[in-house]
């Protein structure tokens, strides 16, 4: 998980988000990444998570604007993996120790999926109306 969170935050800031929405590698904006989301490329219907890879590359531009009319939930899902550095380094430290109650790990994550779907829920009533 920590390797999964500093890869997250290293591609934040060698990303960048274009015009067209496309994302590509800072410096060769001619070669765009292919679409990410499944469900927005084989379906046609945005799911949960799309438009936090563009939320988070804004996020590390600092344009938090941009970064929040991408997606509502962008800044928070992006302080989670930036605390999941500290946290997992802890854990690697001091493995049997509870750095945080797993209680409160469990919570903070159910949180985040209600958050996700109830941003989902709403974006789909914006769409539509």
């Amino acid at each position: 998980m920590l390797g999964i969170a500093l890869v997250t935050v290293a591609l934040a800031f060698a990303l960048e988000v274009h015009p067209n929405q496309r994302v590509a590698l800072r410096g060769l904006p001619q070669y765009p990444l292919p679409p990410s989301c499944f469900s927005r490329t084989y379906l046609g219907v945005d799911c949960p998570g799309c438009g936090l890879t563009r939320s988070f590359i804004l996020l590390a531009q600092g344009d938090l604007r941009a970064s929040v009319a991408r997606h509502r939930l962008g800044w928070l899902l992006a302080l989670a993996v930036l605390l999941q550095v500290p946290y997992r380094i802890a854990k690697l430290c001091r493995p049997h120790a509870e750095a945080i109650p797993r209680h409160w790990t469990r919570a903070f994550t159910w949180l985040l999926l209600i958050l996700l779907a109830a941003n989902w829920v709403m974006r789909g009533f914006s769409i539509l109306g």
